[in-house]
């Protein structure tokens, strides 16, 4: 049976994961990265170990299985930000996280275009996206704004410069999916838009060519295999269980929280976002999303300033037993949908002392608050029948339970936790009716909760 090469660049792992054409996991490969926490507002990584991380785990793969191997889906973190040379492939900056946000102050003077730039792209203005992380590169990097100068300067979303080496043909391309989150796409063309590229001052024909997520972009240089999808993360994840269904809303759970549903068509007038969940040459499918900043990002800020060990083994037993934890105040990363503002400080709001295993509680429930904020905005534009709960922090079962609870809907946690990966290995087998899932999910229903 032909198999599915599925490269999946997440904030903090790069994984290369072989599928069997109807969704059996065969094999995984799995290499850290670094996240370089700078200040609030800069966080990056480094392009070159990236790049590298992934080269190495297709490396670490079965030769037997590579050679059974037929085609490549490539699926990255969205909003992250890299220039690069034309001629080397070397980066020229850093990769600017998603989680970023120096670029704020390239963005006040296009405030009073934040209507305009939200009917165009589906997005709110804010320094999370791609368009301000490129100006600011533009205006602070003296290694990109040379390369402009010498017309040698490639510059995008972190999906263009990994299939820019990573690819033998060297294409400059992106993916409809990633291409939106530059807040540059017109939503209606799936094109650049003209309008927005005039008004931020950033030449169009500086900017990767845009393509559906199911495309032919070339062969991978390592093992000369098609890649046929090239998607983001969390559009990918969407599609874990095979075609979404109307009414279901998928809640990723990772550095953040991301909450997305298809929709039939753009939906304009909402505090969420309005994107792309897939394309191909015949068409495309829309979606609806909301974005928790501060999930396992939470966690991590928290580690920084009140470290424990084992934390993940302990979690369970403390939100089984703590049920009135102080109020964390959760603006990690700044405060995403519905309210789109770079917020303070995050802080505990309690009487008294305040102890570790509280603090840990308290983190969790503000996410699961957070999400049921997004999910009453939600409700404005679907009719919500059940969540489906994916990712590293679903594996808390009182998570799962509490956001059943607050919701009064039933809490599907899909058990692989690879949901990304899957969801991208559908896309390249094809879209097929038949889809193989590796484990069980689990069912959590609304119980009374006074505590909440």
């Amino acid at each position: 049976m032909p198999l599915i090469l599925v490269l999946d660049q997440g904030t903090h792992a790069s994984r290369a994961s072989i599928f069997t054409e109807n969704g059996l996991l065969v094999e995984q490969a799995k290499e850290d990265i670094r996240l370089s926490r700078i200040s609030h507002e800069e966080i990056e990584q480094a392009p070159d170990e990236i790049l590298n991380s992934m080269v190495s785990t297709i490396n670490r793969l079965d030769s037997h299985n590579l050679s059974h191997t037929k085609n490549c889906a490539i699926v990255t973190q969205r909003s992250t930000v890299v220039a690069w040379h034309a001629d080397t492939g070397k980066s020229l900056s850093p990769a600017i996280s998603w989680q970023d946000r120096r670029a704020a102050t390239c963005l006040h003077s296009y405030k009073s275009q934040a209507k305009n730039i939200k009917s165009i792209t589906g997005l709110p203005l804010s320094a999370h996206y791609g368009a301000g992380k490129i100006l600011w590169l533009l205006e602070n990097s003296q290694s990109v704004r040379r390369a402009l100068s010498e017309n040698k300067l490639l510059i995008g979303p972190l999906a263009s410069f990994l299939l820019f080496n990573l690819i033998k043909e060297r294409p400059y391309l992106v993916d409809h999916c990633n291409a939106h989150r530059m807040m540059l796409l017109d939503l209606h063309t799936l094109d650049w838009s003209a309008e927005l590229t005039r008004l931020m001052g950033i030449p169009g024909n500086l900017l990767p060519e845009c393509k559906p997520v199911q495309w032919h972009y070339g062969h991978l240089k390592i093992c000369n295999l098609a890649v046929n999808v090239v998607s983001g993360d969390q559009n990918a994840a969407l599609y874990c269980r095979g075609q979404p269904q109307r009414g279901d809303v998928l809640i990723n759970l990772g550095s953040g929280a991301f909450l997305l549903s298809c929709v039939d068509q753009i939906i304009p007038s909402t505090d969420l976002l309005c994107g792309i969940a897939s394309s191909n040459k015949k068409g495309q499918e829309y979606l609806l999303e909301g974005t928790v900043n501060g999930a396992g990002s939470a966690l991590g800020w928290a580690q920084e300033y009140f470290p424990v060990e084992d934390l993940f083994s302990q979690l369970p037993t403390w939100l089984r037993q703590i049920k009135s934890p102080p109020v964390f105040i959760n603006t990690v990363g700044g405060l995403g949908s519905p309210w789109w503002k770079t917020a303070t400080t995050p802080c505990f709001i309690q009487h008294g002392k305040i102890t570790a295993e509280s603090r840990y509680v308290a983190i969790i429930e503000s996410i699961v608050f957070l999400i049921q904020h997004n999910l009453d905005h939600f409700k404005k534009h679907i009719d919500l029948k059940t969540l489906t709960i994916s990712g590293g922090l679903s594996q808390l079962d009182h998570l799962c339970q509490r956001l059943s609870n607050l919701s009064s809907l039933p809490v599907t946690r899909f058990e692989d936790k690879e949901a990304t990966a899957r969801g991208a290995a559908w896309l390249a087998a094809g879209c097929p009716d038949s889809w193989t899932l590796n484990k069980q999910d689990i069912t959590f229903l609304p119980e009374p909760d006074p505590s909440l």
